[in-house]
């Protein structure tokens, strides 16, 4: 406690040194060329619920946002996020996140989240560089925003926006005539993503000791991606070779546990993603139609198991030196999806709808369940303890495939409404996995209702945000509601709390035991 109280105090001092600095972004001009130069530090404590939990330090965090005006038509734009801290207790080192590894603990950490050259033209707007995008209508589960990838490093404490990976990209937008017989306000934009990018999560490690194992998981680490430390073996499911015969008593095989990030699509034209969007305006109503062909965001993961140790005693098999090691890879495959939305305002209502069909997706399964039961491996198992029995000291053991590829629907409709200052959300998202016949992390129809609250008040010093989501097949829920107050107009402090329930087997109620309330303080430069 004496580390986290100290960490809080230098948090708190660095924020405190910031107020004898000048307010304000700084806006500069050299050489004719407009320079604008903004900056935010902020320090978070988290305090958990349940302190047998792998715990979250104090999170130290800058962004620095740089802009120059080259002229009135370019112009660049960069932002740049540096981190200490925060749920990364297995952090041994720290350094700049990298574009190629899924699993990633860094303190402290520096993540060059965007840098992009903007070109404006009369019909043409250009944008270069490493970059985020965000498509689609619906709140947070918008089902044809596909082209960034989302960080679950730290997954609920931030917004999708500032969780979105920026990509290398190049955008380009044609705004098409009204004179042509188009809607009004019709554009085509085009994305082509050259480098793929993956989805970015912490570590996570189980080491065998003795017959036992260990397991050095951080916080946000998806415990539905680890299997049991412990595969129980009944008795009577592997046969015996002989002239022992018979089968096999009962005996338990402790597993170790690592994750590798795999190999990452080659920098190859085939491995690139294109997004193109048109929009126009139909009677009033903001509508677009999608279509995207890349690797999909959606994460998934591949694990593979081996039978490690010297020839068994096949007479005395539950005190032999078998172990297990398992291993966890992401899974990287190519989607196309297609999709449409639509936006209309009446009076302080705006509706919104938008759907998509996904080919090919790769869906995650329980992989706590994968190992669980052991009769379907009882030939795979039989095998492998034939193979050490030869002195082969490792011997892979084919499991069940941990991820399924599906098609889908995704569709969503929502409606905002603003009274007196109180702007409610309410959306309803439905996920229809098609032609599956595996459990999967998620129901074949998963159907979520979503509510966001929002009120400032005090002459909008004191702002409110009640967040909450509800799964209703896999009967998982999230509430998060939280206050922030302006001291000054560039110092604020937030005080909110995180409450996630649901089954132990489903996307959000694996962290179910990770509740926590966190204290920040922002100064904006």
């Amino acid at each position: 406690m004496r580390g986290v109280r100290e960490a809080w105090v230098a948090g708190v001092a660095v924020v405190c040194a910031s107020l004898a600095a000048p307010a304000g972004a700084l806006r500069t001009t050299v050489g004719g060329r407009t320079i604008d130069l903004d900056a935010t530090v902020a320090v978070r404590e988290v305090f958990e619920a349940n302190q047998s939990t792998t715990h979250d330090r104090t999170l130290e965090r800058v962004r620095l946002h740089a802009a120059v005006a080259f002229a009135t038509w370019l112009r660049f734009d960069s932002t740049t996020v540096a981190t200490n801290g925060g749920p990364t207790m297995r952090a041994r080192g720290g350094g700049v996140y990298d574009w190629t590894r899924t699993f990633q603990d860094l303190s402290p950490a520096i993540d060059f989240e965007e840098a992009y050259v903007d070109a404006s033209f009369a019909a043409v707007d250009l944008r270069i560089g490493k970059q985020k995008i965000a498509w689609g209508k619906l709140d947070r589960l918008a089902p044809n925003d596909l082209l960034n990838p989302l960080s679950f490093v730290d997954p609920f404490m931030y917004e999708e926006t500032e969780r979105k990976i920026g990509v290398p990209a190049l955008q380009a937008s044609y705004f098409i005539p009204a004179g042509v017989g188009a809607p009004p306000e019709s554009r085509l934009t085009t994305v082509w993503v050259p480098r793929y990018l993956p989805y970015r999560f912490p570590t996570g490690r189980c080491e065998v000791r003795g017959d036992a194992s260990s397991c050095h998981l951080e916080r946000w680490f998806p415990p539905a991606a680890v299997p049991n430390p412990l595969f129980q073996v009944p008795a009577g499911l592997v046969p015996l070779p002989p002239p022992i015969g018979g089968s096999n008593p009962a005996f338990a095989v402790p597993l170790s546990y690592r994750v590798d990030n795999g190999g990452l699509p080659g920098f190859r034209l085939e491995n690139s993603g294109i997004g193109l969007r048109y929009s126009a305006l139909v009677h009033d109503a903001d509508v677009a139609a999608y279509y995207y062909h890349g690797f999909d965001l959606q994460p998934a993961f591949r694990l593979s198991a081996e039978a490690v140790g010297p020839p068994p005693d096949f007479t005395d098999l539950a005190n032999s030196d078998i172990t297990g090691a398992t291993t966890v890879t992401p899974v990287f495959r190519h989607i196309d999806a297609a999709g449409a939305d639509g936006a209309y305002v009446v009076d302080r209502f705006t509706f919104r709808v938008e759907g998509a069909f996904v080919h090919g997706r790769p869906f995650a399964r329980d992989i706590q369940d994968l190992v669980t039961d052991p009769a379907p491996l009882g030939p795979a198992l039989g095998e492998a303890l034939a193979q050490l029995a030869a002195g082969a000291g490792r011997a892979t053991v084919p499991l069940p495939k941990s991820y399924a590829v599906r098609d889908a629907v995704e569709w969503g409709a929502g409606v905002d409404y603003l009274y007196e200052g109180y702007l409610l959300l309410v959306q309803f998202n439905q996920t229809n996995v098609l032609a599956n016949d595996v459990e999967l992390l998620i129901a074949d129809t998963e159907s979520r209702l979503l509510m966001n609250l929002r009120k400032s008040f005090f002459a909008d010093t004191l702002h409110t945000q009640v967040v909450a989501l509800h799964a209703v097949e896999s009967d998982y829920t999230l509430f998060r509601p939280r206050v922030t107050y302006d001291l000054t107009d560039h110092l604020t402090a937030e005080l909110g709390y995180l409450l996630i329930a649901g089954r132990r087997a489903s996307v959000l109620g694996q962290y179910g035991r990770n509740d926590q309330g966190w204290l920040r303080l922002e100064y904006k430069i």
